[in-house]
């Protein structure tokens, strides 16, 4: 993380708008108070991205501890099995 990645509380009050501008088109910032970093702020674009990010790892350290433990088809039985499903009739409601 590069200085001017991080600023102090101070001085993202003195000037909120133009870092919310910058922020746009640059890294996340961190916030010190006290000479010690207390948060984070980035673009509301930038947070999505993050969060979309972490759900992609999420789901591929499950799929990569499914596949570890043995919890997985070969993907030609799954379609079979799909195909078989479909083919049975629905259930009549009534």
């Amino acid at each position: 993380m590069a200085s001017e990645d991080i600023i102090s509380l101070t001085q993202f009050k003195s000037d909120a708008s133009g870092w919310l501008e910058r922020l746009q088109t640059q890294a996340p910032v961190v916030l010190t108070q006290n000479g010690r970093g207390r948060a984070v702020v980035q673009s509301y674009e930038g947070y999505q991205h993050t969060q979309f990010q972490l759900a992609l790892l999420t789901r591929l350290n499950r799929a990569l501890a499914d596949h570890k433990a043995g919890r997985t088809k070969p993907q030609e039985q799954v379609f079979a099995d799909a195909r078989a499903r479909l083919k049975k009739p629905l259930p009549q409601r009534g």
